[in-house]
């Protein structure tokens, strides 16, 4: 067939059984809650310094916009609303709005060694 797109997307597609729990990745403020096209329903949480996660295809969203969050707080359901294949959650994380790799961001000693070392200097 045709190719109808080259679009790529840097954050990560986690399969879930149906409607599990999604935790906020850490603390923050809920800036968007709703519906974000090829994301369908989405939760995007802003931490601080530039730094957002992103949570996509949702099913059911328990967080609205403004609202505190802490790390480990229940904030949606896993789903497969907009351009989802099934129910999964998408993972993504944005830096001063551009999506960047969440995979440094899940290790605690990058973290250490390229954040907190930096900012205490």
């Amino acid at each position: 067939g045709k190719a109808i797109s080259r679009s790529v997307h840097l954050g990560y597609d986690l399969a879930s059984v149906s409607n599990s729990p999604v935790e906020a990745a850490n603390s923050g403020v809920v800036r968007f809650s709703g519906d974000l096209g090829i994301y369908g329903n989405t939760v995007i949480i802003d931490h601080g310094m530039g730094l957002m996660s992103l949570y996509g295809h949702l099913s059911t969203v328990t967080v609205r916009q403004g609202q505190s969050v802490e790390k480990g707080d229940i904030i949606a359901q896993t789903g497969s609303t907009g351009l989802a294949g099934g129910d999964h959650l998408h993972f993504g994380i944005l830096l001063h709005g551009i999506e960047i790799s969440p995979l440094y961001w899940w290790d605690p000693h990058w973290i250490k060694v390229n954040i907190l070392d930096y900012l205490e200097q």
